[in-house]
């Protein structure tokens, strides 16, 4: 029995002079303990405190929680079994009660001044049919305007894309940003913070102070934890089709969230946008790319994220900068381009340009046209369904080949589209995509005529075989 206990019963007794009848009622126990206690004490004899199996164990175990706050009660178990402890389970889940129970922490509510801070964060969303896509979010502290956008990567080249997009809806940017501890703006923490060196070079391109939540201080993040969440509730009750149409519904369901009244404000972030002092945007934008460096292989491949992008032959065995931006992505030798290609977001893909391969082609012209079937039936399922419908493997090696010339005379981007729109009229002819191209034929060149005509009239007489040798009839 508590200690407390004890000497409430023995106060109510000596002092009070109440009955044991009287102090059961009063302190709600059972007359027996009361007649017990008070027996002990009448005969001298003090109570005897029990010692549990535990005991000789709570010191090491005060130890073990100030170095590690949040052990459960079943590794404290086993630990202890391991010092040789005997007793059961339920003894140690009340005995480490009072460390594991919830301390309850106070926080001051944030406040903030016009323009003074965004919060930003990633968020992913992983959907059945488009995959997993990560969103940005930047929500401004004092008015709770929120606007984002949807990415197929998180990659650095992202994160700088989503903030110019923000800053473009916006027109203008707070003095200060807070983030996570995400890799594109801190590269370490401890034992002090290194910030990403290209991100810094971005603050300061536009003027921005880079803040950084405190660990375990969610309470910190709220405005923009608060919106994730209602962002997903509405992915969930929504279908897409793509990025695209995700994208749409999305910022027409922050438009929507823009329009409504905070809880906390009682105006609308839209109506408290106008009051945010943001720092204005500078003339030029800054290059939203990430830089990696890479190897030619010896079949002219460039590999970028499993993805292995043609380069001229030229290049084979050099050293190549690769500039990953959202759309495309560029290979660059010291200060010159070399090639440009759409981005991939698959896994193991091949992305070629026929172009690059024009020295390699030469040196074997006996597998010339076998070699731009592969590679143009490869560039794109248009043209390699356009190449297939042709009657005979003549006349598809022809087409392709012709495909490919015509690379060389426009963009890849048009014939691909021309192809296309062929692919679905059902018409597989060559003329017909030169017709839609609206390419110049060709023509001939003129005939050359002498200035006097005459001479084109000229004659002259033919010399008999046995003027030369009349044994033979040869020179």
């Amino acid at each position: 029995m508590d200690e407390a206990i004890i000497q409430r019963i023995l106060h109510l007794a000596e002092v009070e002079k109440l009955s044991q009848r009287q102090i059961a009622r009063t302190l709600g126990i059972n007359r027996k303990c009361v007649k017990k206690i008070l027996g002990g004490i009448n005969t001298g004899a003090k109570p005897i405190i029990k010692k549990t199996k535990i005991d000789d164990y709570l010191g090491l175990i005060a130890q073990w929680y100030k170095q590690y706050p949040k052990l459960l009660a079943l590794q404290i178990y086993e630990r202890l079994k391991s010092y040789g402890y005997t007793g059961g389970y339920g003894c140690v889940k009340r005995a480490t009660l009072e460390y594991r129970r919830p301390k309850q922490i106070a926080y001051h509510p944030l406040t903030f001044m016009p323009g003074q801070e965004a919060q930003v964060d990633w968020f992913f969303f992983n959907h059945p049919v488009i995959g997993k896509v990560a969103g940005f979010l930047y929500v401004l502290c004092y008015s709770r305007y929120a606007w984002g956008i949807f990415y197929p990567r998180h990659c650095f080249e992202f994160f700088l894309a989503g903030h110019l997009e923000c800053y473009r809806h916006l027109g203008g940017l707070p003095r200060s940003q807070r983030y996570d501890n995400c890799s594109s703006v801190v590269t370490k923490r401890e034992p002090q913070i290194q910030y990403n060196a290209q991100f810094l070079d971005f603050a300061r391109f536009y003027g921005f102070s880079i803040e950084l939540f405190n660990p375990n201080s969610g309470n910190e993040k709220g405005r923009v934890e608060r919106k994730i969440r209602d962002i997903r509730i509405f992915l969930e009750t929504e279908t897409f089709k793509d990025l695209t149409d995700l994208n749409r519904k999305f910022h027409l369901w922050l438009e929507k969230s823009n329009n409504t009244v905070h809880r906390v404000t009682g105006k609308t972030p839209k109506e408290m946008l106008p009051q945010e002092k943001l720092i204005q945007l500078p003339v030029k934008t800054y290059l939203a790319r990430r830089i990696v460096a890479a190897r030619v292989s010896k079949t002219a491949l460039v590999e970028f994220e499993t993805n292995k992008y043609t380069v001229p032959t030229s290049c084979v065995g050099k050293i190549v900068d690769v500039a990953a931006y959202v759309g495309h992505v560029e290979i660059w030798i010291d200060k010159d381009k070399v090639a440009t290609h759409k981005r991939c977001f698959g896994n193991k893909q091949l992305i070629q340009n026929p172009l690059h391969s024009d020295q390699l082609l030469d040196r074997s012209p006996q597998f010339k046209l076998k070699r731009i079937k592969q590679m143009m039936a490869q560039m794109d399922a248009a043209l390699a369904e356009f190449i297939e419908q042709q009657d005979d493997e003549t006349a598809a090696l022809s087409a392709a080949y012709q495909i490919y010339q015509l690379t060389k005379m426009t963009s890849r981007a048009m014939v691909l589209s021309a192809v296309r729109e062929l692919n679905g009229m059902r018409c597989f002819k060559i003329k017909a995509l030169i017709s839609l191209l609206n390419l110049p034929s060709r023509q001939e060149p003129p005939a050359v005529w002498p200035k006097n005509q005459d001479l084109l009239n000229l004659n002259y007489e033919e010399r008999n075989l046995t003027d030369y040798d009349p044994d033979t009839g040869n020179l």
